[in-house]
């Protein structure tokens, strides 16, 4: 008897979690389907337990998921796992969850399922996600969205895209741009691009339904004011420049610039001459974007 194919691949990936995961796996043990699921989780050498706590949910997996665990013996990085985890995924579809983010919704599966069935013409349909702030300040919206089509450039010029709110078709993985990301495993994030990557497969779309939540605390990978991170992001905005032209490359140009005019002169009042200097560099690669910069003074 062949098994049965995974239909959704649900990703999720976790790197010293343990007051966080247990919520993230329920998250996908509670959705409202019968949809074959195949739940990779993939933990980068978590040095908590975040082990512990996973072998002891696995015990507990609903009939309709197929759980696949794996345990790196090395750090790979964020970004490194996440390829990893890709290639381990057979399903049609995929969807991810961050080790301390949640699904909210159990009927997030199975709506976005629905949906992108429903449509073929679009590759990537997402949601509306709560910012939950672990140090008591308010809960927010990680941005508002619309029922309505959103075009690569609205996803590149406004952070209105969160992880867990995606749910996307696996052929796209095979399109020029996906393949050109997982070249490039130093990239800080990943997630920008592979949505841009989408916009090349099919239509996007966005629901105002909340179905998940960000986790902001101060582990967060973007959390905070870090020039020296910024200057990874700077290499990301580069690539996906190169990648994919047009008006996208001259909002990635600006960034670039904008960024770093910033980081610079914060830099220098701070002391900091090297991280300065190397800030200075973007900016005189993308000095053509001081005339913008000019007339919007």
């Amino acid at each position: 008897m062949k098994p049965k194919t995974s239909l959704i691949s649900v990703i999720i990936l976790t790197y010293n979690h343990e007051d966080f995961i247990a919520k993230a796996i329920e998250g996908v043990y509670m959705q409202n389907t019968n949809i074959p699921i195949e739940l990779i989780i993939s933990n980068d050498c978590s040095t908590d337990n975040t082990d512990l706590i996973i072998k002891e949910l696995i015990q507990k997996c609903p009939e309709n998921i197929d759980l696949k665990y794996y345990k790196h013996e090395k750090n790979l990085g964020a970004t490194p796992n996440f390829y990893w985890a890709l290639k381990q995924a057979t399903g049609d579809y995929l969807t991810f969850c961050e080790g301390d983010d949640y699904w909210s919704s159990p009927e997030k599966l199975q709506t976005q399922y629905d949906f992108l069935l429903a449509n073929p013409d679009y590759s990537m349909c997402f949601h509306q996600v709560e910012n939950i702030f672990l140090d008591g300040a308010k809960n927010t919206l990680f941005s508002k969205v619309e029922n309505k089509d959103y075009s690569m450039l609205d996803i590149y010029q406004h952070w209105i895209v969160h992880t867990t709110s995606v749910f996307m078709r696996a052929d796209v993985l095979q399109n020029k741009a996906a393949k050109e990301l997982v070249k490039h495993p130093e990239l800080l994030y990943f997630d920008t691009f592979l949505y841009l990557a989408c916009g090349l497969s099919g239509k996007i779309r966005g629901s105002n339904k909340t179905m998940s939540c960000y986790r902001r605390h101060e582990a967060g990978i973007s959390n905070g004011i870090n020039y020296k991170r910024d200057l990874k992001h700077n290499h990301l905005d580069e690539i996906i420049s190169q990648t994919y032209g047009g008006k996208i490359k001259e909002s990635a140009n600006w960034q670039i610039f904008s960024r770093s005019r910033i980081a610079f002169f914060n830099c220098l009042k701070n002391g900091n001459i090297s991280l300065a200097f190397q800030h200075l560099i973007w900016i005189l690669k993308k000095n053509g974007n001081l005339k913008v910069y000019l007339l919007k003074k």
